[in-house]
């Protein structure tokens, strides 16, 4: 029985994370700032898969509930970094806290956590590091989506360069970005972005379950992308020439 440690677990991807990992008799330490949504959570978890789940409040851009989570993450066999949120508005219309809280959440949090783990995951031998990407990490984006899509890239590079580190190439440890494109989830509902066509929607729990099995692997990939159609996607995305992707139609149907 192994342990996993998820951020953002109170609804969407992370709570459909939780399920998966539950599902395979993983104990869990869920983390969000809801303890209502975790209790009422962890409280079905624990009664469908029998697995030990501790609930920790914590609001990650504080710093000191940052490092209690850290401090927990030193001690699990799974890390999976999903906390995260989005702008409601373009960069030059935001308030200054909310870009802050964005970039805290996806670029300071992610790296504290995997700072605490990983060192400890090499000593003991094992351990997988889960961070939640996206598509727009591929290319650039506007509007809206331009911090969002700049961290995004932040937390897939920094997950391709500790992975190919000699010493994490060299031990059962692994890294994942999860590359996800539209998939449904309340945070489009909370930073008030619309739907995107319903062909290029992916169900959470699909998502989840594909990225669990992916982690479960003998020697996972470093960046996964559920789904056929951003397998396709996710390669011309990251290599075509950029000033295409700024082409109006690309950014309504990719990148919004």
């Amino acid at each position: 029985m192994t342990t996993a440690l998820v951020t953002g677990a109170s609804y969407g991807i992370g709570a459909d994370l939780a399920r998966a990992l539950a599902a395979r008799g993983h104990d869990l330490v869920l983390v969000a700032r809801s303890a209502g949504l975790l209790d009422a959570l962890a409280a079905r978890l624990r009664r469908q898969h029998g697995v030990k789940v501790r609930v920790l409040r914590a609001d990650l851009c504080e710093p000191d509930a940052l490092e209690e989570v850290a401090g927990a993450a030193r001690g699990v066999d799974i890390v999976v970094n999903n906390a995260g949120t989005a702008p409601r508005e373009a960069y030059d219309a935001t308030g200054w806290p909310d870009e802050g809280r964005l970039l805290t959440l996806h670029v300071t949090v992610p790296s504290r956590l995997i700072h605490a783990a990983l060192p400890a995951m090499l000593d003991r031998g094992q351990g997988r590091i889960l961070t939640v990407s996206s598509v727009a990490a591929l290319g650039p984006a506007w509007g809206q989506g331009t911090t969002y899509g700049a961290t995004k890239a932040y937390q897939l590079a920094l997950t391709e360069s500790l992975a190919y580190a000699s010493r994490v190439r060299a031990s059962p440890v692994a890294l994942t970005a999860l590359v996800l494109g539209h998939t449904t989830s309340r945070l489009h509902e909370v930073a008030g972005i619309p739907l995107p066509p319903k062909w290029l929607t992916l169900p959470s729990p699909f998502v989840a379950e594909r990225a669990v099995a992916v982690i479960h692997r003998r020697r996972p990939p470093v960046v996964c992308v559920p789904g056929v159609r951003y397998k396709v996607l996710a390669p011309l995305l990251r290599h075509l020439p950029h000033r295409l992707l700024t082409l109006p139609r690309l950014a309504d149907d990719f990148t919004r």
